[in-house]
């Protein structure tokens, strides 16, 4: 049986509607007060899994999950329900098309009809290709989805994961290269029945990027497209990435690939960072590797930074680095030393920044390998993970950082393969400190899911760490935890427009 303490785990994200062209004016303020607007579950979600497999000698997965226990739509309850499906998106024939090319229906890589099953599935494709996954009706609240690749072959190695994440506005990365043998993808994948229309900005280390071709980029209906990031900032030690659509939404990831001449130097996605503000906090920084902070201004004014590292004993600032500058409209590149344990690192700033942290793990005798971690939001609610390696001399941690000025409360909860609660291990994460959890194995699985509940909306903020050492060299991958949607803000409905008083009477 499912673990009693998922009911009513359950948060909102807010949603903002625009009209376009119009000016309107808004409803008297007692109508606002006595109809102020209410949290209601989500029925339809839509999430991508961005490029995933393509490669003959890669090992890759795709993870499912639609929440249990969690509040759904009232006129949902007891009606049959599609279920949660798994399907490609196409790549245009022709990059400049309007429309996605017209090709036979093909089964759904997944078909998934219940909740609170975790759905682990290999995934074989010719070419890499984005994955649309979708749930309505009571499917909809709380689906969560993540996919992994492993690649240890000659001349491509090794292991990169990313969540799936819904179709947005504008999405920014911080920290992939133009340079020679560092080549990064900007895949943007569009699941909606309309077509999108995209710009992108760059800004790298001289200044913003002036690349041609990145504005009024069409993004057909349940289609991708894929941007070089070599081509688009050729030669940049570190880039920053802002896509923002004027017409509908996409979802966007960006993949990095290294090279030495011929020798594979490591893979991985680069997180979506949040967007510039004036605080943030980046998860689930190893204690491994050699690392750097990148950051990026994108304003017109210098940005005053102030530095801390959350570790397993509190917030201390590195010494000569508690105070950076980033001269604005750049991307500074700055080596950090955050010690020997896993970390947070916690950024406050005079003008609006938004970050990532690279690291690069080597091995004496054998390859490297590279991951990042990136400026992401607290969990909203419980949150899974769903891809942990604990076999094959893999092995996974969750990194949990308070993103509050007292002590949080976590739950983690790990499952089984029929989706029961197998284990669960309540936490406290002081105030400034960062806690790792060792995610131990299932049975015979390969990977092992795990659920984090914070007790409080916004007290927590994580990150998956996984990590192997083989004859080949090392292997090394961090993901930052983000919560699925499960409600969101509506207005409430009025029935009938407020009373009018009648015209007072005039004396002739």
């Amino acid at each position: 049986m499912i673990n009693a303490r998922w009911a009513g785990l359950v948060v909102g994200a807010g949603v903002a509607v625009v009209v376009g062209g119009a000016s309107l004016v808004g409803p008297p303020e007692s109508v606002v007060d006595d109809h102020p607007e209410v949290q209601e579950p989500v029925v339809r979600s839509s999430l991508v899994c961005p490029f995933v497999d393509g490669e003959e000698e890669g090992a890759a997965e795709l993870g499912v999950l639609a929440l249990p226990e969690v509040e759904v739509a009232e006129d949902t309850i007891g009606a049959e329900q599609p279920p949660i499906t798994v399907e490609a998106l196409a790549l245009p024939a022709d990059p400049e098309a309007s429309e996605a090319p017209a090709e036979p229906a093909a089964e759904p890589l997944v078909s998934l009809p219940e909740r609170g099953v975790p759905s682990i599935t290999p995934v074989e494709t010719a070419a890499g290709t984005s994955f649309a996954v979708s749930g309505q009706g009571a499917l909809a609240p709380g689906l969560a989805a993540e996919q992994s690749l492993v690649m240890q072959s000659a001349d491509l190695r090794g292991i990169s994961t990313a969540s799936c994440t819904a179709p947005q506005r504008e999405h920014w990365f911080v920290g992939a290269s133009g340079e020679v043998g560092r080549r990064g993808r900007l895949v943007l994948a569009n699941p909606t029945d309309v077509p999108a229309v995209v710009d992108i900005e760059l800004w790298d280390e001289a200044g913003p990027i002036e690349a041609p071709g990145t504005q009024d980029v069409g993004v057909p209906a349940r289609s991708q497209r894929v941007f070089l990031l070599d081509a688009l900032a050729p030669g940049s030690v570190a880039t920053g990435v802002h896509v923002a659509t004027s017409q509908g939404r996409v979802a966007a990831a960006l993949e990095v690939r290294e090279m030495a001449e011929i020798t594979p130097q490591g893979m991985t996605y680069v997180p979506a960072s949040v967007a510039p503000t004036d605080e943030l906090i980046i998860p689930g920084v190893p204690g491994q590797g050699e690392r750097s902070l990148r950051i990026v201004a994108p304003g017109d004014t210098d940005a005053i930074v102030s530095l801390q590292i959350l570790g397993p004993d509190g917030a201390f600032s590195p010494v000569d680095q508690d105070v950076l500058t980033v001269t604005a409209g750049t991307v500074a590149d700055i080596p950090i030393d955050t010690g020997t344990d896993p970390t947070a690192i916690r950024l406050r700033s005079d003008e609006p920044i938004t970050a990532a942290v690279r690291v690069v793990q080597p091995v004496e005798d054998g390859l490297p390998d590279l991951a990042y971690t990136a400026a992401s939001r607290p969990l909203s609610g419980p949150t899974p993970a769903l891809l942990n390696r604990v076999s094959g001399g893999f092995t996974s941690a969750l990194l949990l950082t308070s993103a509050t000025t007292s002590t949080a409360q976590v739950t983690v909860r790990t499952l089984a393969a029929d989706g029961s609660v197998a284990a669960e291990e309540p936490l406290e994460i002081p105030a400034g400190t960062t806690v790792p959890v060792a995610v131990t194995p299932q049975g015979e699985a390969a990977t092992t899911s795990v659920v984090v509940v914070p007790d409080t909306p916004g007290s927590v903020i994580a990150a998956r760490l996984t990590s192997a050492t083989d004859d080949d060299g090392a292997l090394l991958d961090v993901l930052p935890l983000v919560s699925p949607t499960i409600e969101v803000d509506v207005p409430e409905v009025v029935g009938e427009l407020p009373s009018v008083p009648e015209p007072a009477s005039t004396s002739d």
